[in-house]
């Protein structure tokens, strides 16, 4: 359970710990808690926690920058009026200095009802003959409007459309009958059908207004759906006709009693053209692309809404009223601008427009919605509020109950998430009340250079670093082409170039490096075409071990004192020299350190003759009788002086340290008696003779003349 509690509270604060990186300062300081090493000499790693580099005795420790919040603009709030300019929201204008996957908290935003804020309001009328009760109660109540509106904001303008259907069947009958009297009798006035007509731009003339809703006669269409969508999109885009102000309040109030038709159904009539959602109003007003291009979706209107600021207020009469409003436009209103959550209903004499106006310039009067454009994707923006109630920050846009005393601020929370500095390092977006002009632009500028990396602390084309880089934070940061601590190699061209060879780069046995091959351990050339591994062993050793030699490109390269192909063979003459210094005692070659003796003569310096005479004489007389139980000496004399002598069952091969003499006696019966003589190192001599095969007193001379001994 602790652990989840820490990953919550990292989630939240978005400041989790990042490991240090980065091979310049700025891209190093990304990361929360690291620092940069500048100190020209320091040999750990630059990047690191803080308290690593004061550790590791670094003096010059660059730090993350603080953010910085610029006010560029700060317009006083305005209540505005004749000449003056109304200003509700401040400031206008902010820079921020922002240290990145560092939080920002404490950019403020400020809004304000202006008493005398502009105010636009556009009547979109059905003209059906079901609707004439609101053209009338128009024309009553104009005045009244007018009086109401004022209470709120002296500054305000009326304007006028009505809008029906495509002239076109199945919409709108099409017999000239039908088409000469659509009310279907000559004792109603009415117009020639059709899709929409701006009648009055926006205007604070009262008179003018009037004059144009008693201009209004009644008009008709075939089907029970209407058209007003292609009226609402050309009021909405056609904002120079309309008249649409820059910095005021733009309210529509748009009604009917039926539902609407929209993008789809004109395919009926054969309309297959998407509506464009630009504005096609002829010199009188009147909707000429009507026939042409089909109706408009419910995602454009809500586009355009936005685009311009449109506050739309549904007003809904009939006797179906309440099922049109729940079916079509209730739901309709809660994606609009404003944050009407349903249509108004229409009485049915249409007199309760006038509460019907004044309440819902109210409602948005006293309402504020900050919403944002679009934030750059490395960037997190949210934003709080108390609405001044006094409670802890809640994360909301939107405040309501404002009046002209009681203001209301808000709270920017900013943090870029990012691993790496972006190339673009200013980035703009803007902040502003839903449904007016009024906006607040914020720069941002992502702080990801330190100071060192700047001239003039920063050395461009520095001889530190071969004029070839700019010498910046204690290291050199090389240009295109170069690398290197002091941007010594060149990398310009290409790795092929420099170190290919039909094997690959580096004969696929390397890394291309400075354009030139650093090859992997076991082999070696100038593009590691040798195979530092494919030579003789010797001893179990390749080329009999670091002592005598290295492998080469194939070939063993022996050291001095060694030679032959795998480095087998000992140059030096010295261990073949006797005491007199004689090679061999003159009789062998010294090969590879070692003797080979001449026939009849061995030992390690061949000082040693086989049958020579001396050994042998010495041993006769001890021979004959261990062996043989005769000869010079009686028992008791053999038992004496002959104890160095063993009979053996067979003769063994010589060992390593002993050297054997062959003798060969010829006794008083005229035998042939053959024994070694061996004198093994740092012992007493030794002689051994063979046992005889049988016992003496039986064997004849012709048998012990077959007899060998070994002594």
């Amino acid at each position: 359970m602790l652990l989840f509690g820490l990953i919550i509270i990292c989630l939240v604060a978005n400041v989790c710990s990042q490991a240090c990186s980065g091979a310049r300062c700025g891209d190093c300081l990304i990361n929360d808690g690291c620092g940069w090493c500048k100190d020209s000499e320091f040999s750990f790693p630059r990047c690191a926690p803080i308290n690593q580099l004061t550790d590791n005795g670094c003096v010059a420790v660059i730090k993350r920058k603080e953010h910085v919040v610029q006010l560029l603009q700060n317009d006083e709030f305005s209540d505005g009026g004749p000449g003056l300019e109304p200003v509700q929201i401040k400031p206008q204008r902010i820079k921020i200095r922002l240290t990145p996957n560092s939080q920002l908290r404490n950019v403020m935003v400020f809004y304000k009802i202006a008493k005398n804020f502009p105010l636009d309001l556009y009547f979109l009328n059905d003209p059906s003959y079901t609707m004439r009760q609101l053209t009338s109660s128009l024309n009553l109540l104009a005045n009244d409007i007018a009086n109401d509106i004022a209470t709120l904001t002296t500054d305000f303008t009326f304007g006028l459309g009505t809008s029906m259907d495509k002239v076109v069947s199945p919409f709108t009958r099409q017999d000239p009958k039908y088409l000469a009297t659509p009310c279907g009798t000559t004792s109603i006035p009415c117009d020639f059908p059709y899709s929409f007509i701006h009648r009055q731009s926006l205007t604070n003339d009262i008179t003018a207004f009037t004059n144009a809703v008693r201009g209004v006669n009644t008009t008709g269409n075939q089907d029970i759906v209407e058209g007003l969508l292609d009226g609402l999109m050309q009021v909405m885009v056609c904002g120079d006709r309309i008249g649409w102000r820059k910095k005021s309040r733009r309210m529509v109030i748009y009604a009917t009693d039926i539902n609407f038709h929209h993008a789809g159904d004109g395919r009926v009539a054969g309309i297959l053209q998407p509506n464009d959602g630009l504005c096609h109003l002829d010199s009188n007003g009147k909707y000429t692309m009507a026939e042409v291009q089909d109706y408009p979706s419910v995602g454009q209107i809500l586009q355009k809404a936005r685009e311009n600021n449109i506050n739309i207020i549904f007003v809904i009469g009939g006797a179906e009223n309440e099922f049109i409003r729940n079916n079509y436009y209730d739901k309709f209103a809660t994606y609009l601008p404003g944050g009407f959550n349903n249509a108004s209903e229409l009485t049915t004499d249409g007199s309760n427009i006038l509460n019907i106006v004044g309440s819902s310039y109210r409602r948005l009067r006293e309402t504020v919605k900050l919403v944002m454009t679009k934030v750059p994707e490395e960037l997190d923006v949210e934003i709080y509020s108390n609405c001044r109630t006094g409670r802890i920050l809640d994360k909301t846009n939107n405040c309501t109950g404002l009046t002209l005393e009681k203001w209301t601020n808000f709270t920017l929370f900013l943090f870029s998430n990012m691993t790496t500095c972006p190339d673009q390092r200013t980035v703009n977006f803007t902040i502003f009340p839903e449904g007016l002009e009024e906006r607040v632009e914020i720069e941002v500028e992502h702080v990801c250079d330190c100071d060192c990396q700047l001239e003039p602390e920063a050395e461009s084309n520095s001889t530190r670093c071969n004029q070839r880089g700019t010498y910046e934070c204690g290291v050199c940061h090389c240009n295109e082409g170069w690398s290197g601590d002091s941007c010594e190699c060149d990398e310009r061209g290409s790795e092929t170039e420099a170190c290919g060879t039909e094997a690959g780069i580096c004969s696929n046995a390397g890394n291309c490096t400075c354009r030139k091959c650093d090859c992997f351990e076991g082999f070696s050339g100038d593009k590691c075409e040798c195979n530092d591994r494919n030579c003789p062993y010797f001893n179990g050793n390749l080329c009999g071990g670091p002592s005598n030699g290295r492998c080469s490109c194939g070939s063993c390269v022996c050291d001095p004192a060694y030679s032959g192909r795998a480095c087998d063979c000992m140059t030096s003459t010295e261990a073949c020299k006797d005491s007199n210094g004689t090679l061999c005692s003159d009789k062998g070659n010294c090969v590879c350190g070692k003797c080979e003796c001449s026939a009849g003569f061995r030992g390690e310096v061949c000082e040693r003759c086989q049958s020579c005479p001396g050994t042998c004489s010495t041993n006769n007389d001890c021979v004959e009788c261990v062996g043989f139980n005769q000869g010079a000496y009686n028992q008791s004399v053999c038992l004496s002086k002959c104890g160095n002598v063993e009979t053996v069952a067979i003769f063994l091969e010589p060992g390593n340290e002993t050297t054997t003499t062959s003798c060969i006696l010829q006794d008083n019966f005229g035998c042939l008696i053959y024994y070694n003589s061996e004198n093994p190192i740092y012992k007493e001599c030794v002689t051994t003779v063979q046992n005889p095969m049988h016992d003496i007193a039986d064997v004849s001379h012709d048998e012990i003349a077959n007899e060998t001994s070994h002594i």
